[in-house]
């Protein structure tokens, strides 16, 4: 189902809270890109890689660590993104290929795991006895993805500049909705953006210079044709903003916003809040895992 537009009032809203907040993209890039070189700096690191999308946060993180890695005195040598297509859209992986001419001095590389998806695949399924849907089938390709970009920075290490994987997950998708996979783009060494809602993440690429082409695409995690993550949800990543900055506040504020909305507005929120707050409940054994019992 597509995602909805949200009311004009909750847009207001949301402008009020991002108001009062002053995101100021250049000066938390500079400050993360500090804290990146440090953390490399103590643990004698020299290479990030990133698995690249074509997607926005795929795009900042590479983005970041180029950033990072043009600072004065910064020990990072190399800066890695692996472009994993498995049956992806041609213009997604364009985006991808893109990011190379935005930051030449990091290196995108392609893994094209298309001829062994076609071959793993339905060899599981005729094991189990199941054939794969699309939704099954597009966690198997996150999966996938996971060990090449380890196992690039084992061979990076091997050369003598040791790396780590940089993770993509951002405030909303994986703080809140834990909307990830697993033992698939959730596994990382390290977080850059996690504190960032997607709003700010595109505010980032836009100060970093990723591509125009990036930032005006739905965000999409390419695990089936023609995948979009807010149809799939059922609702935009700026009311998961909203969303979750009310669920900060305390009681007599939540009910002040509340009771300022419209009945049309104040409707509109409690039932894409519940949506959010059931994909919340559904996903929340991700937070912790796995499950010691």
């Amino acid at each position: 189902m597509p995602a909805v537009t949200i009311h004009d009032e909750l847009k207001k809203e949301l402008q009020e809270i991002r108001t009062k907040k002053n995101f100021v993209a250049k000066e938390w890039a500079d400050k993360k890109a500090a804290i990146l070189n440090d953390y490399c700096r103590k643990h004698g690191l020299k290479a990030t890689v990133v698995s690249v999308s074509g997607g926005v946060d795929s795009s900042v993180i590479l983005a970041l660590c180029h950033h990072a890695m043009s600072l004065e005195g910064s020990p990072i040598q190399k800066v890695m993104g692996i472009a994993q297509p498995i049956h992806s859209t041609e213009k997604i992986w364009k985006r991808a290929l893109e990011l190379q001419h935005h930051f030449p001095k990091s290196e995108i590389i392609t893994v094209d795991q298309t001829p062994v998806f076609d071959l793993l695949k339905p060899l599981v399924d005729q094991s189990v006895g199941v054939k794969g849907g699309d939704f099954a089938s597009g966690q198997l390709r996150s999966y996938m993805r996971t060990p090449v970009g380890f196992y690039a920075a084992q061979l990076l290490s091997q050369n003598g500049t040791p790396a780590i994987v940089v993770g993509t997950g951002n405030k909303d998708e994986d703080g809140y909705l834990f909307y990830f996979c697993k033992a698939g783009d959730g596994v990382a060494d390290i977080q850059l953006i996690a504190d960032l809602h997607k709003s700010e993440v595109f505010a980032v690429g836009r100060v970093l210079n990723v591509p125009q082409s990036v930032l005006e695409a739905a965000p999409s995690a390419d695990l089936w044709a023609d995948q979009s993550d807010e149809d799939e949800l059922g609702f935009p990543y700026d009311f998961v903003e909203l969303w979750t900055t009310y669920l900060e506040y305390p009681e007599g504020e939540r009910k002040r916003v509340r009771d300022s909305f419209s009945e049309e507005a104040r409707k509109q929120f409690d039932e894409l809040g519940e949506k959010a707050a059931l994909v919340h409940r559904r996903n929340s054994h991700k937070e912790h895992y796995p499950l010691n019992l």
